[in-house]
Parts: C-alpha cells; structure tokens; sequence
C-alpha cells in the first residue's frame, strides 16, 4: 500500500523549458519562438552524468555549466559557446527561474495528497537553488522541510538508488510503501524501480522508453492527466 508520494523538481512540477528557451534564445540571437527542443532535452538528460562528475570533484559547477549547455547545443547541431556566454546563460535561467510556477491542476492535487498522504521531493542539484525554486513553487504548503532531499546535501544523486532508500529512512517506510513521480525515466523510473519504489512516470515530452527493463507503474503525459493519477490515489486513500 502507497503511504507516501515523492516528487521530482525540474520539469516534473513546472516547466523548465520555458526559462531555458528564454535564457538561451537571444544569446544565440535566435527568434524568441525558436525551436530548441533538441537542446532542452539533451540538457535534462545531461543531468546524470553531469552531477556525478561534480559529485566526484572532477567538475565545478561552473565546469557543469559550460559542459553541459555546449553539449545540448552540439544535439541541435548550433554552435558552441564560450565561458562567458555559458555563464550569462546559467545567470539569465536562474532568474527565470525565480518565476516558475506549478503546473496546471497540481496544487489542487496536492491539496488532496496531504491529507492522506506523506509528501517528499528528492531533486539533483546545489540545495540552496533547489530549495529556491521549492519555495517559488510554494511547495512548502505540502511538503515539509526534513522531506526534501537534494544531491548536494546528501552527498549521492539521482540515478543512484541510495538516494531513494535514504528518503525511506527519513519518511520511516519501506520501499514498497513510496511512489515517486518524475519525467527523466533513467533518472526517475529507472532509479526509483530500482530502489524498490513504484514510480509514475510523468512523460510530457513524448519521450520515448530507452529499454525495456524497468516499466513505469502508470506513465501520464500532461499536468492535467498527471491531476487525475493523484487524485485516483486520494479516492483510494479514501475508499
């Protein structure tokens, strides 16, 4: 039996590729409706492997940036860009992303969870912007403090699955009693079956399952059917 649902952050409960596509489009002196779907996508996949080289010490942070932007535009055969532009980019999608907003239908969701439900997040990432954008999302209305866990403060990342049996201990359930919801399936599905957890893949990119080894528990592909998947675990909290 589900007792507890945890969340993913990054385009899991908001879009991030709006910010990414404001950020980076008049950098590149692009159309402001350009395109960069490409990029967008290679920058979240990038996500894993990027965090566990900063994780090792072998990246700084602002290693990651300039790696990992110059690989997303490679995917979408634009041009590389230097240090300074990279960091202009990270500068420019950080302050876009002081604007982020919950997908539509999820705080009527979660309004329904908390009251049958424990509520987490684990999310990559340096903890102070992670909990910036929590706090920008008002996540703190349903999630409390000691239920949300990032990268940096734990020191392990996702896809490893230490990750997901840390939060066990901290939410005191066992594996087979937490649900997590994400939409990278590597660093979200794949991790969390893993751990033991069943997972919901939140697949609004129309990406497509890169194996066969690890099935979604249930896949949706907008906010408003992801909406619905919660509010079916409310009415079954409730029957």
């Amino acid at each position: 039996m589900i007792k507890a649902v945890v969340f993913d952050v990054d385009d899991t409960l908001y879009d991030q590729k709006a910010p990414f596509t404001a950020a980076l489009a008049p950098l590149l002196k692009l159309p402001e409706a350009a395109d960069l779907s490409l990029a967008f996508q290679t920058y979240r996949q990038q996500s894993a492997a990027a965090y566990e080289q900063v994780a090792a010490g072998i990246w700084s942070h602002e290693e990651m940036a300039v790696k990992r932007l110059n690989a997303a535009l490679r995917s979408q055969n634009l041009p590389s860009v230097t240090t300074e532009i990279a960091l202009a980019f990270q500068k420019a999608y950080c302050t876009g992303l002081q604007k982020i907003k919950l997908f539509p239908g999820l705080a009527n969701a979660l309004d329904q969870l908390k009251e049958h439900y424990k509520l987490g997040i684990i999310t990559n990432g340096k903890t102070q912007h992670q909990l910036a954008k929590v706090m920008q999302l008002e996540m703190h209305r349903w999630v409390d403090r000691d239920a949300i866990m990032t990268s940096e403060e734990t020191g392990l990342a996702k896809p490893d699955p230490q990750i997901f049996t840390l939060m066990n201990r901290r939410l005191n359930l066992r594996a087979s009693e937490v649900v997590y919801i994400g939409d990278c399936y590597s660093m979200d599905v794949r991790a969390a079956k893993k751990a033991g957890w069943q997972a919901f893949w939140f697949n609004h990119r129309n990406q497509e399952t890169p194996d066969g080894d690890w099935i979604p528990d249930q896949t949706v592909g907008d906010s408003f059917e992801l909406q619905d998947l919660l509010l079916a675990l409310t009415a079954i909290a409730e029957a």
